[in-house]
């Protein structure tokens, strides 16, 4: 009895990967800057960021976009995540993070294509339109990471210039801007983080345009039926 009751809940859960993935995203930044100030708050991140790209496959899987590439993308991030965790070599940091923010942009398309691979709104859609929000907000950050570090100075910012923008200053100027919100204290120095800035805030002005008002559209044929 326990076992079937076990698996109903299995089932249940299955059928919203894009809440679970929303879920571990928003945990990730409310926990983060907790972490900052702990010693092993890397390895700790780290695996929320395992966490979040297997549950990006699970995504992709219920899209219609190619399983296998996913994996593609994942099974290197994931690598060289934990080698970089027990190395601390910044290398392994650097390309981890240019297959992770590859994986939550092929994510964000798969995340489209599911939206409007039919005309019926189903709950796991809603979660996968704010899902698309955020996968996108993580994998401009992540480029943004990579930037600063591959041009120290690119991105600037009010409080310590001179130093390279933590992890959650560069997650809220990715909401900022895919929002089209301004940029806050923190400013894009360098030509290639302006263009990522840019290329980022046509994106946002999509999401708003495609992605929302296809929503509204949904939604108000549901009532009239």
């Amino acid at each position: 009895m326990q076992f079937m009751n076990l698996q109903a809940t299995i089932q249940k859960m299955a059928k919203y990967p894009s809440a679970w993935l929303l879920l571990v995203q928003v945990l990730s930044l409310i926990i983060h800057p907790m972490l900052e100030v702990t010693k092993f708050h890397q390895a700790i991140f780290s695996c929320f960021n395992v966490a979040a790209l297997a549950l990006a496959v699970w995504v992709v899987n219920r899209s219609p976009l190619f399983n296998w590439a996913a994996w593609m993308l994942a099974l290197p991030a994931v690598v060289l995540t934990i080698t970089y965790v027990t190395t601390e070599n910044a290398q392994y940091l650097l390309w981890a993070q240019v297959f992770e923010s590859a994986m939550y942009f092929y994510t964000a398309v798969g995340l489209v294509m599911y939206m409007f691979n039919d005309n019926v709104l189903t709950r796991d859609e809603l979660f996968a339109a704010a899902n698309t929000f955020t996968v996108l907000a993580w994998g401009f950050a992540l480029a943004y990471s990579v930037c600063q570090q591959l041009y120290p100075g690119s991105i600037t910012g009010t409080l310590n210039p001179d130093q390279p923008r933590s992890w959650v200053e560069l997650i809220f100027l990715s909401f900022s801007i895919l929002s089209s919100t301004g940029y806050g204290d923190i400013s894009l120095v360098h030509p290639i983080a302006k263009v990522i800035g840019t290329f980022q805030m046509f994106v946002g002005l999509m999401y708003m345009a495609l992605i929302v008002s296809r929503l509204v559209t949904l939604t108000a044929a549901v009532r009239k039926d």
